[in-house]
């Protein structure tokens, strides 16, 4: 008896009785180039090639491979998991890449990084806070563009794209109420002015961090001050 259809075998109810089964020739299989896939690819290819912004991505991240440095983007906000070290490490991390993934995005880390105002009495975190702990020590509250004008004094301009930073001191904490504060010395290590043929600089700083214990930051190491100089191997 003929086979009957492919059609058939997988659905018999498909045909009648009396209808005649006939053999379908066998499927050869056979491997066909996709040109449009093909194409499509050639033209993905050619665009990243062309575009400066993908040229720039790649020059930009066999530097960092290079470089060895760590991954930019972690711990971009304070967290009640990070301990004061990796607090401060956050910030510096940023600020040493500044303007990657966007312009003065390691500013805006450590801004997020300083104590907001009132935040003791928030019922929320806003995704950005209005007011930030200024870090010249004093009782002074910043808006993010004031904050960015206090970095770029000469105080704190050495942090901005530095060639390299490391802990000088290990984690100290003086005050009376235990856990509450914190101060970490670092000795960062500044690129050459633009222009100038002169050696690197070493600046040394002193982070003054204070742990939040209410409101939505509980938990938190928040950087409420950063003293020029070595404070915390006194």
């Amino acid at each position: 008896m003929l086979q009957c259809c492919c059609l058939c075998q997988l659905r018999p109810e498909a045909c009648g009785a009396s209808a005649p089964r006939f053999s379908c020739p066998a499927v050869i299989h056979r491997s066909v180039p996709n040109i449009s896939r093909t194409r499509a690819g050639t033209v993905v290819r050619a665009a990243r090639e062309s575009d400066p912004g993908a040229n720039l991505a790649r020059d930009f991240s066999k530097f960092v491979n290079e470089k060895g440095a760590p991954p930019p983007l972690h711990n971009r906000r304070p967290s009640h998991l990070l301990p004061p070290t990796a607090a401060i490490a956050a910030q510096l991390d940023a600020l040493q890449l500044n303007d990657w993934p966007d312009r003065a995005a390691g500013i805006q880390t450590a801004f997020l990084f300083s104590k907001p105002y009132g935040c003791e009495e928030m019922v929320t975190g806003p995704s950005l806070p209005s007011h930030a702990r200024s870090w010249h020590g004093k009782e002074e509250w910043l808006s993010l563009e004031e904050f960015t004008s206090m970095l770029h004094s000469q105080d704190y301009k050495p942090l901005i794209n530095c060639e390299s930073w490391q802990a000088t001191s290990p984690m100290v904490f003086p005050s009376t109420r235990v856990g509450t504060k914190a101060v970490q010395a670092v000795q960062v290590t500044s690129q050459p002015s633009a222009g100038m043929t002169s050696a690197k600089r070493s600046h040394t700083f002193t982070f003054c961090l204070e742990h939040v214990t209410q409101g939505p930051y509980k938990g938190c190491w928040m950087t409420v001050g950063l003293r020029v100089g070595d404070y915390a191997n006194m």
